[in-house]
């Protein structure tokens, strides 16, 4: 039986005690511990800290969203050798008449591998180097465990699809002086099934890289015969994804054996790669969706990479912008995905959920929300990146699906920020800031803390 202890930090609460070094930072983490236990399932309430932060929490909308107030100097506690992290970025919109919307998360593994989570939009290269540098200068630094890295030194970077929010810094990241030294490689589709639904310049300037500068980096899950020549007015249907069976992508030698594709993380974690395109792994088999078109924006969604980060009993679910809502132009690929996965998620579900499309009513259907987050009673977190450009998110329909009926236990829905007009809920958390979240005692509990953090924000 998968035993998990969920802890939520949020509004400086207490927690059980942080990993090693976390008091580098001045967090203020009590380390304080309220555990109850049914049949060997450990489920963790929130916890008060000495502080009473609780008792100082502000609230907006009339107390039906969660902020503040935050000690803006408070920093959360870094990566610990021997366990995972995880770090929803805030990315700011930009200035009038021209905000942008941006997604992008950094996870780091057991043993300090880089794994970056799509990389926002042109705007946002800044954000990325800075905390990519805060990264490999103050916390993956031999005084900490960690071997001594470049400071924009990351391992592999996954590119869940190809809209502009999640890839159009990619250039500017991997250009000049201050590129990113990319050591192991570039995850994405493959430049198959482009169409009018991506901005062609975006996607011109990853393809092209990914076929002449960082070639050597390029890792393709799915195939067509033949490719996009770079352009959206060929599709280049995919003839299959066999990039999902590639076993551990961080070798070459066990690439015919036909196992999962999954990038390891040190200490028995790694990432698993679930599925992209409309297609599924299904044991050791690749299963395709019906057919689905790419004129759609949410047709590129339903494309996203699908990746299960695990570590001891933790699991962390992402999935891009993937689409569930089976409407004309959203296929409903959240639903196909996890019938071909009911073993991989079994009755537990997942501890922390990303909410798809960056928590848009398009997203997070019955299917995915139920396998994700069974309603058992146990606790359980969802995070979703969102900027002040994405006008509604989170939709009031997406945490409604999560929080309704108790679905959570005492697990909270939050955000990076809320958007102008965005739904409400007294479960909403709205960070202003990075979201953290962090395994503890090799993946048998984690934390979660929501912060300002004034090195990602401008």
């Amino acid at each position: 039986m998968r035993t998990v202890l969920s802890c939520l930090v949020v509004l400086l609460l207490g927690c059980p005690p942080p990993p090693p070094g976390a008091e580098d930072g001045g967090s203020t983490i009590d380390a304080g511990m309220n555990v109850a236990a049914d049949a060997g399932e450990l489920d963790a309430g929130l916890l008060t800290s000495d502080a009473g932060a609780i008792a100082d929490a502000g609230t907006t909308d009339a107390g039906s969203v969660m902020k503040g107030p935050f000690d803006a100097g408070t920093r959360p506690a870094g990566p610990s050798p021997g366990e995972l992290t995880y770090w929803q970025l805030e990315l700011p919109p930009g200035v009038l008449p021209f905000p942008r919307t941006g997604e992008a998360a950094l996870l780091v593994g057991a043993d300090g591998t880089i794994v970056v989570i799509d990389v926002g939009n042109s705007n946002h290269d800044d954000e990325l180097r800075a905390a990519i540098r805060e990264l490999n200068t103050q916390w993956l630094t031999a005084a900490r465990g960690f071997r001594a890295r470049a400071p924009l030194e990351v391992d592999w970077v996954i590119l869940t699809h190809f809209h502009a929010d999640h890839v159009a810094a990619f250039d500017a990241l991997t250009s000049g002086a201050d590129a990113l030294v990319i050591t192991r490689g570039v995850v994405h589709r493959g430049f198959v099934d482009v169409g009018p639904g991506v901005n062609e310049s975006d996607f011109q300037q990853v393809c092209t890289k990914l076929r002449g500068a960082l070639a050597a980096k390029n890792v393709s899950l799915c195939t067509a015969s033949p490719e996009s020549a770079c352009t959206v007015s060929v599709r280049a249907p995919a003839t299959g994804c066999p990039g999902l069976l590639l076993g551990d992508l961080s070798r070459t030698d066990d690439d015919a054996a036909l196992q999962p594709s999954f990038i390891p993380l040190g200490a028995g974690a790694r990432l698993d790669l679930l599925g992209v395109n409309g297609f599924s792994l299904e044991g050791a088999a690749v299963v395709a969706a019906p057919s689905f078109g790419v004129t759609d924006v949410n047709e590129e969604n339903a494309r996203s990479v699908v990746g299960l980060v695990r570590h001891g009993a933790f699991r962390l679910l992402f999935a891009g912008d993937l689409s569930g809502s089976g409407a004309a132009g959203e296929p409903d690929l959240e639903g196909f995905m996890m019938q071909r996965h009911t073993s991989t998620f079994g009755a537990l579900g997942v501890d922390v959920a990303h909410a798809n499309h960056h928590a848009r009513k398009t997203s997070s259907n019955a299917t995915w929300v139920q396998t994700a987050a069974p309603m058992d009673g146990r606790s359980r977190n969802v995070i979703a990146g969102i900027n002040t450009a994405y006008v509604n998110s989170p939709h009031q329909e997406t945490l409604d699906a999560w929080l309704t009926g108790g679905r959570l236990g005492n697990g909270r829905f939050v955000v990076t920020k809320r958007a102008p007009a965005a739904g409400t809920s007294p479960l909403l958390v709205d960070a202003d800031g990075r979201v953290v979240v962090q395994t503890v005692q090799q993946g048998d509990g984690y934390w979660l803390q929501a912060t300002p953090w004034p090195s990602v924000r401008r």
